[in-house]
């Protein structure tokens, strides 16, 4: 049964996470483009740091995919380990993700200042702390599903 749940989650992080981060290269894209012709920086940063999020998620989540499909039958105790691998793995990625929100705020912050921080604006801080919400919002659901 062990292993039915850990493909489950599996599948569901995979799934949920190409479904958003094609979402995030498309509407970044289209905000990068439209950013641009009307001269808006913040929006161009928006769409740009939008879209690379979501090029490294499809990454990750291909990855993810591969993995699986390599994966041949687990014992017991194999499914055992490979779920307690996965949900450590799922609640560092959470604390990181927190991290994200902060440092997304704190661009944010500076940017409505006029400040920027390693060149990058309140657009890119806002992107950066709506990739770090939805992914601590997937890292942690799909923790909680996990035996």
């Amino acid at each position: 049964m062990n292993e039915q749940q850990l493909t489950s989650v599996e599948s569901t992080l995979t799934s949920a996470l190409l479904a958003w981060s094609a979402a995030s290269v498309a509407v970044g894209a289209a905000l990068a483009v439209a950013g641009r012709a009307s001269k808006s920086d913040e929006v161009t940063a928006f769409g740009r740091q939008t879209a690379a999020w979501g090029a490294v998620d499809a990454l990750i989540a291909g990855a993810g995919v591969l993995s699986r499909r390599r994966r041949g039958p687990l014992s017991g105790d194999e499914a055992d380990k490979k779920i307690r691998s996965l949900r450590t793995l799922l609640l560092v990625n959470a604390a990181a993700d927190v991290g994200y929100i902060a440092g997304g705020a704190l661009l944010i912050a500076r940017g409505r200042r006029g400040r920027k921080t390693l060149r990058m604006s309140a657009g890119d801080g806002a992107a950066i702390a709506l990739q770090g919400a939805f992914l601590l919002v997937l890292d942690l659901s799909q923790a909680r599903q996990l035996p």
